[in-house]
């Protein structure tokens, strides 16, 4: 394999715009998931995001096809583990270009507000996360390390330039760069910036930021700016291609919650218990950023094909909340939905649990991706003991 020589490519900024594509995924799929919430104006402007983010979706492969990819393939030579990474990156490319089309098809059907958009797209939108979510992890776990060890920081920029920028008007440029720093951390928003020159900079940040908020507040509301306090209820869903009983043999074990959960580092039972029976209880380590909590959870109810648990309120965390985790047979296969609501509050604290962790003021992409982990999860077992 031919080492490149000069500083490695720095890949952040493709988990940034990942991140970005799983943010308004999930924000278009809560938003269109209760209809009668949402008017037509607000249904025709999430019409138009899906259909930029298609767009936006279809360029930033085609620069990896055209630029990235056949770069490193080049450099891998005769490495067969690279070159099989690059084939599946390919492979998940065409896949996710299928998935795409149903979704530009149910975007116009929102904008021109037609019967059933809502269904049509929330359906379009479940498809097209299962092909993308876990494309978008494995690339920047199997990918990136690759592309980082052989192509060089300059190298990567001079294809960023000739793909993704000079392709570009002002006006497109700075809409994405708000787009990707929308509700970014302060350190993705530092990176993002810190591509641009201190005059673009300026122009970029004050330009166009009322155009982006006008945008954002249509399709979100808000003003399109983050939330100053946690969530206190959420539901997502995704459909897997996994038999319903391999998805509840991972969900019902709450000790394997460390293979699909973005936060919780793992669970134990707690008195003796073994299974999620109701009554019995498990405490769950948890991790976000350097933030590290435990919490002692119940379970509430288990059958067949419903797990629920709570949150057990303590002096330290006198907060409770319900989570309920839902699985149902479908055409596809299982749809996996994951929701949970406040039970006790604790209204003076979810200020502070907003500041301790930012990541708890929408939960909504996060949540989503994990549900499309534990599909994996429950594949990889069923794979494993047949």
């Amino acid at each position: 394999m031919v080492m490149a020589s000069d500083t490695p490519a720095d890949t952040t900024m493709m988990r940034i715009v990942h991140d970005a594509l799983r943010r308004d995924l999930a924000r278009a799929k809560a938003a269109l998931a209760e209809p009668s919430a949402t008017g037509a104006a607000q249904r025709r402007a999430i019409g138009a995001h899906l259909t930029w983010m298609m767009g936006f979706l279809h360029s930033h492969h085609a620069s990896e096809d055209d630029g990235l990819y056949p770069l490193v393939r080049e450099r891998a030579g005769n490495d067969t583990a690279a070159l099989e990474v690059l084939d599946r990156m390919r492979q998940q490319h065409q896949r996710v270009a299928t998935a795409v089309t149903p979704a530009e098809v149910a975007a116009a059907a929102l904008v021109r507000d037609a019967d059933d958009a809502c269904m049509q797209a929330t359906a379009a939108l479940d498809v097209l996360e299962a092909a993308l979510l876990a494309h978008l992890r494995e690339e920047e776990d199997e990918a990136m390390p690759i592309v980082a060890q052989l192509v060089t920081a300059a190298e990567w920029q001079a294809l960023e330039k000739e793909h993704n920028l000079d392709l570009k008007s002002m006006a497109d440029l700075g809409f994405e760069g708000h787009w990707l720093i929308d509700s970014a951390t302060h350190a993705d928003r530092a990176i993002v910036l810190g591509l641009v020159p201190p005059i673009p900079r300026y122009m970029l940040l004050h330009g166009f930021a009322r155009r982006y908020r006008t945008h954002a507040e249509r399709c979100w509301g808000g003003g399109g700016k983050p939330p100053r306090r946690v969530q206190l209820e959420n539901r997502v869903a995704v459909t897997v291609d996994v038999a319903i009983d391999d998805v509840w043999n991972v969900v019902r074990d709450v000790t394997r919650v460390r293979e699909w959960s973005h936060e919780c580092l793992g669970a134990q039972w707690l008195g003796g218990a073994t299974t999620a029976t109701p009554g019995a209880r498990f405490r769950g380590r948890n991790r976000a950023g350097t933030f590290r909590w435990g919490r002692v959870c119940e379970i509430v109810s288990a059958e067949p094909y419903e797990l629920a648990w709570r949150t057990v309120p303590t002096a330290l965390y006198p907060d409770s909340s319900e989570w309920r985790i839902t699985l149902a047979t479908v055409d596809e296969g299982t749809r996996i939905e994951q929701r949970f609501h406040e039970v006790r509050g604790a209204k003076a604290l979810t200020v502070l649990y907003a500041l301790l962790i930012p990541a708890h003021r929408d939960r909504t992409a996060a949540l989503t991706e994990d549900l499309t982990r534990l599909g994996a999860a429950a594949r990889n077992v069923a794979e494993a003991i047949a």
